[in-house]
């Protein structure tokens, strides 16, 4: 990315700050569960259509985690800007979360979220990590290649909210779960593994593709030059 590190980490703190506040703010409605998802996939796919081109829009330790590793493919664990970019990304991220809650704060402090809710938020966050990465390229969510990415990912947002509703969980990032353990939220470390495990899942399945395509072309360049001409 062209961009300059520090100014794409402000981006995203700014923008993270924003996306929390509104989910904070729309708590405080009268709104239902599935009204609120929609705000809330509205206001994610507006900020990444501001922001996809600039930041990459990732708005989520574990996305900045998932897109960068796809970014630098391979050698992402031996590489310093790999992990420059990704915990200052992430680092950014809760610091606009924390603060975006705060100033705003839920009614409901002191929520629990109940072991039940492990294998539903794992699921969900895979699902939601999958559909972003599916719509991303070179590190960005919404690039030039695919300009309806932000409506993509946004809905798909709003529905797995309203998923985790039902089920007691649906926070798909350790952002806001960082920012809701600073507002006596109890249950949520649980949360943050379920979406740890998640991201590891996905990782693994993305090295296995990464070596069968890999096998893939090595499989085949010694045909294409055998083959007669």
């Amino acid at each position: 990315m062209k961009n300059s590190l520090t100014g794409r980490c402000l981006v995203e703190a700014l923008a993270t700050g924003f996306l929390s506040f509104a989910i904070s703010r729309i708590s405080h409605s009268n709104n239902n569960n599935f009204e609120q998802a929609i705000v809330v996939g509205l206001t994610l796919s507006l900020l990444i259509h501001l922001c996809g081109r600039f930041s990459g829009a990732h708005f989520n330790p574990l996305v900045s985690f998932m897109l960068n590793r796809q970014r630098f493919g391979r050698g992402a664990w031996s590489s310093r800007l790999f992990w420059r970019e990704t915990l200052g990304y992430s680092g950014a991220q809760c610091v606009g979360a924390v603060v975006g809650f705060r100033l705003d704060p839920p009614l409901e402090t002191g929520a629990v979220f109940a072991n039940s809710a492990f294998a539903p938020e794992l699921c969900f966050s895979f699902a939601l990590l999958s559909l972003i990465l599916v719509w991303s390229r070179e590190g960005r969510v919404c690039p030039f290649s695919q300009p309806l990415s932000g409506v993509v990912v946004g809905m798909g947002l709003s529905s797995l909210i309203v998923l985790g509703g039902l089920t007691e969980c649906g926070i798909y990032t350790p952002a806001v779960s960082l920012a809701l353990i600073t507002e006596g939220a109890q249950g949520v470390s649980l949360l943050m593994l379920a979406q740890s495990v998640a991201l590891g899942i996905l990782i693994l399945l993305m090295a296995a593709q990464e070596s069968t395509q890999n096998a893939s072309l090595s499989d085949s360049t010694p045909n294409e030059i055998s083959s007669p001409s």
